[in-house]
């Protein structure tokens, strides 16, 4: 979809699809010269910050209410649904940063009878993965504003889903590093990090969960009351794909959590191991130092006191018993 219009940092743009296949890509001033047909699809698309002057010109064409146009107007913080009889608005996180995501970018739509519009402050990747699928595929024109609602609310939940996998991603190199005694080093700290992303990304998926759920009911008038109902049941299934994004970051939390319990593993495996060579490292001195207090004993002893071989003798009765000790212990399996 080329640029219908752009100042500053804000980018318009316009499609009308059309059931006989004639799509066309418009300035913004032509797709708001008259309101598309029955068999027609409006999509605009703004990017950034929306100009004053836009406003009131989609509320007119529109007929838009002053609450949707304040909406338009202000740039969106919190999940919005609302149904104004003929027309539909709706705003959700959408692409959500895997690393950051609260951070994560809004997406506003209202959806006219056929006509969409949404908007955004930050480029969304999958509307310009979607503008780049209807160059080739114009099949569009034959939806109503609430299935191509529903395409774009799909693409969402997929978006959703995608950050889940990131995660998940990230978990699993954790895991990698826990199972090797290199590297692991802030270890812990990466996983209270995943952790707490995971912990957002669920905080802000949750705040959609009555969106989602009111999707199952939508019912737009219609003047001319001909809908087949394949829209409204579009919006339906998406509440399902929510309720599995939501069902994927609870399954990304527990292999966090999978991932703690791998390190706490080999964190206690670690400090037993080190405890085996302390004790093996003990039990090989002990009998030096029981023989060396034996021989320091005020009492007439074996071996002779001024024969330097008597040290020699000492020390090799105590290298045996290591040698003797170390290879019990190897057999029984302590080392």
């Amino acid at each position: 979809m080329s640029n219908g219009d752009s100042s500053g940092g804000t980018n318009v743009r316009a499609r009308r699809f059309d059931a006989d296949r004639t799509d066309e890509v418009l300035e913004l001033d032509d797709a708001l010269a008259k309101r598309p047909s029955e068999r027609q699809l409006l999509w605009i698309d703004i990017t950034g910050e929306m100009p004053p002057d836009l406003v009131p010109r989609l509320a007119e064409t529109f007929e838009l209410d002053e609450s949707t146009e304040r909406q338009l107007a202000a740039p969106a913080t919190q999940p919005v649904f609302r149904v104004h009889g003929d027309y539909l608005r709706i705003t959700v996180v959408a692409s959500p940063d895997p690393k950051h995501p609260r951070q994560s970018p809004w997406l506003s739509v209202v959806a006219v009878p056929n006509a969409v519009i949404t908007h955004h402050l930050e480029p969304i990747a999958y509307l310009e993965q979607l503008d780049e699928q209807v160059e080739a595929d114009t099949a569009y024109g034959l939806l109503d504003s609430e299935s191509f609602v529903a395409t774009l609310l799909h693409m969402t939940v997929t978006s959703y889903l995608r950050a889940v996998d990131k995660i998940e991603e990230v978990v699993e190199q954790l895991d990698d590093r826990s199972l090797r005694d290199r590297h692991r080093g802030r270890l812990l700290e990466d996983l209270v990090d995943v952790r707490g992303r995971i912990a957002d990304l669920r905080r802000l998926l949750a705040q959609h969960r009555f969106v989602y759920a009111a999707l199952q009911g939508v019912v737009m008038e219609s003047p001319d009351d001909q809908r087949d109902g394949k829209g409204a049941a579009a919006l339906a299934d998406v509440a399902g794909r929510y309720a599995d994004a939501m069902a994927a970051v609870d399954g990304a939390r527990d292999a966090v959590l999978g991932s703690f319990n791998v390190y706490m593993t080999r964190t206690a495996q670690r400090t037993n191991d080190v405890m085996k060579v302390l004790t093996l490292v003990t039990v090989l001195l002990l009998p030096g130092s029981l023989i060396a207090g034996l021989l320091g004993m005020n009492v007439v002893v074996p071996l002779s006191k001024d024969d330097p071989m008597s040290f020699w003798f000492v020390l090799t009765g105590v290298a045996l018993l290591a040698v003797v000790i170390t290879v019990v212990a190897r057999r029984r399996g302590w080392l």
